[in-house]
């Protein structure tokens, strides 16, 4: 790991920096709580009749899943990756107290969500770059160290990443997990039976009733190490905190590339159209997915089909 931290920032040392924001924001807040907006007791609204509520919910159930069927990406097809190692950002490219900010946020969203945060003293698997050059620097990291930054992926798949023109750009490792979180073992799987062999087949393993259910996957999948490469020159629009809030959406959960987003409310829009017209920072959609990917459970089949259902008790409890 330490390999690759000097090797970013030797890297991040030849490419234009600077700062994108000219005045600080303050950390973006929640959006508004229903709460305080809620109608004063008395009024028309406390007597609404309660087939109306239903009805709204019964409509809402289906556009959240829609929207997490919409933005997730499950590797190889089988089941969608998080961090279940602790998570560590590094932030390079910006002054300090640009990068703290960005830094600040990220573990902030991370925490509500019930990402694993490591300690101050941790080896970066998180890494946030900022740069006026990214093409530059992704081309020189995978002439240079593309095991160590794109691990096994094919060529064309590394060099079809570098060429896509967003304005942030983001690559997954992951790795392959036995439910529960062990990596997995080689050989013979544990407390594995042969059944199947002789004369009319090949022997096939088969484990307990959880490893053969239909419902529940053989594996899991964390992410090992993720990094984010931001365009600069695309980002002297945006506020800090809108910035912040994108890459912590795109940072802790698999995005699918493009998003389908239909009319969702979503920080993922951002780069859609003006700043002024995107989300100030994470909807409480956005917030609610997070929090339903890590409550979830990672070997289960209907994962994402769950996915809506967790966050409907997150929008409309």
């Amino acid at each position: 790991m330490k390999s690759r931290i000097l090797i970013f920032a030797a890297l991040m040392a030849g490419l234009g920096t600077a700062n994108a924001w000219a005045a600080p924001d303050p950390p973006l807040a929640s959006e508004p709580d229903a709460a305080a907006n809620a109608p004063a007791p008395g009024t028309e609204s406390e007597n609404l009749p309660e087939v109306t509520i239903r009805g709204n919910r019964s409509e809402l159930l289906p556009k959240l899943s829609s929207f997490a069927y919409g933005i997730t990406e499950p590797v190889n097809g089988e089941a969608l990756a998080r961090w279940q190692t602790p998570v560590c950002p590094l932030v390079a490219g910006l002054p300090r107290q640009e990068a703290e900010f960005i830094l600040t946020r990220v573990s902030e969203v991370a925490h509500a969500a019930g990402v694993p945060l490591a300690g101050e003293q941790c080896s970066p698997n998180l890494y946030i770059m900022v740069t006026t050059e990214p093409k530059q620097l992704l081309e020189a990291l995978d002439q240079k160290r593309r095991q160590l930054a794109f691990g096994e992926a094919s060529p064309s798949t590394v060099d079809e990443f570098i060429a896509r023109a967003q304005a942030v750009k983001v690559w997954y490792n992951t790795s392959r997990l036995q439910p529960g979180g062990a990596a997995q073992s080689r050989g013979v799987p544990p407390a594995a039976l042969i059944s199947g062999g002789g004369i009319s087949g090949v022997p096939v393993y088969s484990g307990t009733w959880l490893n053969n259910s239909h419902l529940k996957s053989t594996s899991e999948f964390s992410f090992s190490f993720v990094m984010v490469v931001a365009d600069l020159k695309q980002l002297v629009s945006l506020s800090r905190g809108q910035f912040a809030d994108y890459v912590s959406m795109v940072s802790l959960a698999q995005m699918k590339s493009p998003p389908q987003l239909g009319d969702a409310p979503t920080i993922l829009k951002l780069f859609d159209g003006t700043p002024a017209t995107a989300q100030p920072g994470l909807s409480t959609w956005d917030q609610a997915f997070l929090k339903a990917l890590y409550e979830t459970d990672p070997s289960a089949k209907v994962q994402i089909s769950q996915l809506g259902l967790h966050m409907m008790r997150e929008v409309a409890p």
